[in-house]
């Protein structure tokens, strides 16, 4: 089966899109894996790469920890955010590293990539298919809202931080792409199909998607 490589706004469910389509084609999930797989690879901690890829606040640590295995999203630095990344052979070797590991996703084929720039990594590479998952704003903090529902009462964030927090981590995002790939994030061009979750939902996207997929490994 193609490659499926999945960019997504915060809050679009880029996540539990992926986890789907992993199931239905039996799939080898890549999102946490790739952080860590640099980690073991590159010597630094787990935490501290997060700090250097799709940078997120340690507001969103707190919520996720409290979901456990049902976070929409992955596990959040213990930083806030930053507009500062790491430079020169640190920042090298990192994407070096990031992109080995997708690459070799790739190859080994059937796999389902979440985030670090993974359609720009592959680019044009036969038997892949480039997904881009967004939604309005409005419509994603009403399933952000959704999820923090299990946290108790006095922990759960209000949705006016929830708006700032899917701006700040969607700004991170792009910065991260246009660092380190000179792309426009949100530039549909880049990518086979670009998705409106917050009107078709996870299943219904999931199901465009595979249905893309299946046809280009015919």
């Amino acid at each position: 089966m193609p490659v499926i490589t999945i960019s997504r706004q915060f809050g679009a469910a880029g996540v539990p899109v992926g986890r789907v389509l992993a199931t239905r084609f039996g799939a080898e999930l890549l999102d946490r894996a790739i952080v860590a797989q640099v980690a073991v690879r590159s010597g630094v901690p787990e935490s501290e790469l997060e700090t250097y890829d799709e940078r997120l606040p340690s507001f969103w640590q707190r919520v996720t920890s409290a979901l456990a295995s049902s976070s929409p999203e992955p596990q959040l630095a213990a930083t806030p955010y930053s507009e500062h990344m790491p430079s020169g052979p640190m920042q090298e070797r990192l994407l070096a590293i990031t992109r080995a590991v997708i690459e070799e996703a790739a190859e080994r084929g059937n796999a389902v990539i979440v985030g670090r720039g993974g359609a720009f990594i592959l680019g044009k590479r036969p038997g892949t298919v480039h997904v881009q998952l967004h939604a309005s704003l409005e419509a994603r903090v009403r399933y952000l809202l959704s999820r923090v529902e299990e946290i108790p009462p006095e922990a759960r964030p209000e949705e006016r931080a929830l708006r700032e927090l899917c701006q700040s981590v969607d700004a991170a995002r792009a910065d991260y792409v246009r660092r380190l790939f000179g792309a426009d994030w949100l530039d549909a061009r880049n990518y086979d199909l670009a998705i409106d979750t917050g009107r078709l939902g996870v299943d219904r996207t999931a199901d465009l998607i595979e249905m893309v997929a299946r046809e280009m490994s015919e």
